[in-house]
């Protein structure tokens, strides 16, 4: 029988990508009605269950459990337990009838489960459930060929009338142990249908003078999107993607146990959305790749994880929603002030140079052309440089460009760190298409380009500005 689920038991304990059961050495005083079996979990040999869904059983064999054919790994560990439990002390909240003739009443005519129970000294017991009480919601049941009708408390009896499948946990991806899901995703990448150009996220190390060479373009940043090209991430939208693949639950289980065939008729083999990630969940814990692939099913989305052959019904989360554009930051390029040697304006065969000097941001001095510029005015010029931002239209590739009217360069400190570049052509009406280090994918309003021209004439005459654009 494929996929056996093997539970040693001793007391609960769940470890992460395997599970096992250590249960409680004593057993609890019965509830207040009564109990027609008082048993350790140990004392359980079979447990047989026929409801409205299936047919199975749970046994135990080797000192372990087997439940059925659910995939290792797979099952609720607590819904586990409470079945054993519930099926080694069986308990009543009172004794409601014990007429033969009123079995009618309550539901047996058709009942919605029936158990056997078998014990290791011999003795078995049958229960049958009848209908549900309507104000507690607990069920009518009988035991065996006995006349006496009682009522269970609904908290022990749910796991005697669920699809086997429920036994199958809901939680697909653990939950995070960090308050930001920035610190527990340290690689993304998001491709399939939903997502004709790959994009791929990493997180920014700290400890690596490439990754922090490269992040310099944008200032602080704490992962960047490398693919389709480079950007900082814009946090608001990343934080809502990675939040939604991190302690990730189903609504139900849709199916498992699926062959490669009916994995692939349902959409898998060409999914809709597939997010391979890297996910460290605690400072104590090492990172582990997950792999999600989605596809859409009758207005729903499916999902399988890594190479469980589970699936599972889950909501529309921002990992299927999201797009590239708002995924990337607005704003183009914002380099920290300290970090530039110069800036390089061009408009047509006008080139202007900013050269800036000073060991620190409050010794910063700044020069056009070889002439020194009010150092507060040129700060307020430099925010208008870097406040370009698109406006989060995905442009078609490749990008219509004609003569360009302005281009900024930003020139680092570090050597070898490359030129940044800001590009600006003739876009749609009162646009401007915008190549950042060569790659255009976004326009922004045109306005920019005169309030720019006007600021970059009044700083070199030392004059106020707006930088309403």
């Amino acid at each position: 029988m494929k996929g056996r689920i093997w539970i040693l038991l001793f007391l609960l304990l769940l470890v992460p990508g395997s599970f096992l059961f250590f249960l409680r050495p004593e057993r609890e005083e019965a509830a207040a009605g009564g109990s027609l079996a008082a048993f350790s979990i140990n004392d359980i040999k079979e447990i047989q269950i026929k409801n409205r869904y299936d047919e199975f059983s749970v046994w135990q064999e080797e000192g372990g459990f087997i439940l059925a054919d659910l995939p290792m790994g797979e099952v609720n560990a607590e819904y586990l337990l409470l079945l054993l439990d519930e099926s080694s002390r069986v308990e009543y909240l009172t004794l409601v009838s014990d007429r033969e003739e009123e079995k009618t009443l309550y539901g047996f005519d058709d009942p919605d489960a029936v158990v056997t129970i078998r014990y290791a000294d011999g003795s078995a017991l049958s229960l049958i459930f009848g209908a549900e009480e309507p104000i507690s919601r607990g069920r009518y049941f009988t035991s065996g060929g006995e006349n006496r009708i009682y009522l269970m408390d609904r908290s022990r009896v749910v796991r005697f009338l669920q699809p086997l499948k429920n036994f199958i946990n809901y939680e697909i991806v653990p939950p995070r142990a960090y308050p930001s899901p920035l610190d527990a995703i340290k690689y993304l990448r998001l491709d399939g249908k939903a997502f004709p150009r790959p994009i791929v996220i990493t997180e920014v190390k700290a400890d690596s003078e490439e990754d922090m060479r490269i992040a310099s373009s944008f200032g602080a940043a704490s992962h960047l999107v490398r693919s389709p090209a480079l950007h900082e991430i814009d946090q608001k939208e990343c934080i809502e993607v990675f939040s939604s693949l991190t302690g990730l639950l189903n609504i139900e289980v849709f199916d498992y146990n699926l062959s490669d065939g009916e994995l692939e008729a349902l959409g898998f083999d060409s999914p809709w959305v597939r997010a391979e990630y890297d996910y460290k969940r605690s400072e104590e814990e090492e990172p582990f790749r997950i792999i999600l692939r989605v596809v859409q099913y009758q207005g729903a989305y499916l999902l399988a994880r890594d190479d469980q052959r589970v699936v599972h019904r889950i909501e529309n989360k921002a990992f299927i929603s999201t797009v590239y554009e708002k995924l990337v930051m607005r704003w183009f390029l914002t380099p920290f002030i300290t970090d530039l040697e110069s800036i390089r304006i061009e408009q047509g065969r006008d080139t202007r140079l900013i050269r800036l000097s000073g060991e620190n941001n409050a010794s910063l001095e700044a020069a056009l052309d070889g002439k020194p510029l009010d150092i507060d005015l040129f700060r307020k010029f430099y925010r208008l440089l870097i406040s370009a931002s698109n406006d989060g239209v995905l442009l078609e590739q490749p990008a219509q460009e004609g003569p360009p009217l302005l281009g900024v360069t930003f020139i680092y400190r570090d050597k070898k760190k490359k030129d940044d570049t800001m590009i600006f052509f003739r876009g749609s009406l009162r646009r401007l298409n915008v190549k950042v280090n060569g790659i255009t994918e976004f326009s922004m309003l045109e306005r920019y380009l005169a309030v720019t021209s006007a600021a970059l004439e009044a700083l070199a005459e030392g004059k106020d500005f707006s930088t309403d654009w």
